[in-house]
């Protein structure tokens, strides 16, 4: 069911509960109004028969009947009884064809005052009637013929207008409903004419400020998003296979160019060390695309728990230090009062890939091998300062050096692949953290890293 059709029941529900309330109320108070004023007009005729028959001496029996029986407002099957004190009937005018009224009956209303009851089809009412010298009891009834025939038709005209009503309501509210959602019809019809090759296409929503041109807005942010990822992923595809690719072309040729003859024991030793360097730089290049990968995903801060930065930086420093001898960094822990101002929340394994990659680059590009790394702790965050003597970074390489695969110019000759301050960036704001650079051309690098510290 479209949510024109079901809109539109829903307002046709709601009217008809409108409706049916207001017009079963107006019947029912018609029904109250026809009885009462019904019942006044039967007890106006019993009180002036009486009155004509007991307090006026000059009307006989016979002079009422007749007087009574030509009576232009008497009503429709009427019968009038009145009943004296012995319960003895003294006067009955109209018809014969009506219920006794039983003794006790008679008693109630002399102690309580007008009865009004319902005998089949007819309608009467008692009431007492007092004299001078005796109490006497009226009974009139009669059949509201003409009453009930205005309730039968009014009940035909508004069963009528309710169905007529409903009907209409629900067209009404169908192309209500259909002239309100029109703007998201043609927002899905643009929805729909955008593939995945056309992720820079947007949806028109104007200047309007409604829930539609919200939903219209909020679908071209979602697009900007995929097309934001879809191209980040084309290229992080593109670029880690050609990097991959490289040392993969290098082994193959050297072990080509191997097997083209035989050679002397240290060629061979040499080649193997060559091809060695290559699948070690090989498994550095895949282990920083997996931790580039993990540091993608979201789900890795569910298993954050506190982390002891100092025991990091030495862990970091060691593994640095072991994979080239040449480099050589220097650790300075300051403004540390106690244990609590060491401990970050967050992954261990990220939080040393981190440190090691702004060491490695440091020691890589540094003039003599060689990076310092300061800790501070004072505050609430953890400062993470690491500088070299290297060559230095233009300004206008200092936002693109964090993207994915992209290197310096003035990087010359070292070996490298661009990924590590892509990881280190993402790392640090995986961690709520932020990292900064001071650098210019011949004085070398300064990475400035603050993390929150654990609560």
């Amino acid at each position: 069911m479209t949510i024109r059709t079901r809109l539109a029941l829903q307002f046709m529900l709601l009217a008809s509960l409108v409706l049916g309330g207001a017009f079963v109320t107006v019947y029912l108070l018609s029904a109250a109004y026809r009885s009462d004023e019904f019942l006044g007009r039967m007890r106006d005729r019993g009180t002036n028969a009486a009155k004509l028959l007991i307090q006026v001496d000059e009307v006989s029996e016979q002079l009422l009947r007749k007087i009574e029986r030509d009576n232009p407002v008497r009503l429709p099957d009427e019968s009038i009884r009145i009943f004296d004190h012995h319960d003895s009937l003294i006067f009955q005018l109209g018809t014969d064809n009506v219920a006794a009224v039983p003794t006790v009956l008679l008693d109630e209303v002399r102690l309580e005052g007008t009865v009004e009851r319902r005998v089949g089809p007819r309608e009467e009412v008692l009431f007492p009637f007092n004299d001078r010298y005796e109490r006497f009891v009226v009974v009139v009834s009669g059949n509201d013929i003409f009453g009930r025939s205005k309730l039968a038709n009014l009940l035909k005209v508004l069963l009528f207008t309710y169905l007529f009503g409903v009907l209409l309501t629900f067209l009404v509210g169908r192309w209500y409903a259909s002239r309100a959602l029109r703007p998201v019809q043609r927002l899905v019809g643009a929805m729909r004419r955008i593939g995945p090759t056309e992720l820079d296409h947007r949806v028109p929503v104007g200047v309007s400020q409604d829930e539609i041109a919200e939903l219209g807005r909020s679908f071209n942010e979602l697009l900007e998003r995929l097309q934001g990822a879809f191209s980040a992923q084309r290229n992080f595809i593109a670029n880690a296979s050609h990097e991959m690719r490289t040392p993969l072309t290098t082994i193959s040729g050297q072990i080509e160019v191997l097997m083209m003859r035989d050679r002397e024991p240290a060629a061979y030793r040499e080649a193997l060390r060559s091809v060695l360097d290559d699948m070690h730089a090989l498994n550095r290049l895949a282990d920083r695309l997996l931790l580039l990968a993990q540091a993608e995903n979201e789900s890795t801060i569910t298993t954050f728990a506190p982390v002891r930065i100092d025991e990091v930086l030495w862990s970091a420093r060691h593994e640095v230090q072991r994979s080239d001898p040449r480099h050589r960094v220097a650790v300075l822990i300051a403004d540390v009062e106690d244990e609590s101002d060491l401990l970050v929340s967050g992954n261990e394994a990220l939080l040393r890939s981190l440190v090691s990659n702004l060491m490695e680059n440091a020691c890589k590009y540094s003039d003599d091998g060689c990076a310092s790394v300061k800790l501070s702790g004072r505050g609430k965050d953890l400062l993470i300062e690491v500088s070299n003597t290297g060559p230095g970074i233009a300004p206008e390489h200092h936002e693109r050096i964090f993207e994915p695969f992209y290197r310096a110019r003035n990087t010359g000759g070292t070996r490298g692949h661009g990924i590590g301050l892509s990881l280190v960036r993402r790392i640090v704001e995986l961690h709520g953290g932020t990292i900064g650079l001071r650098s210019s051309v011949g004085r070398g690098a300064d990475f400035s890293v603050a993390l929150p510290k654990s609560s």
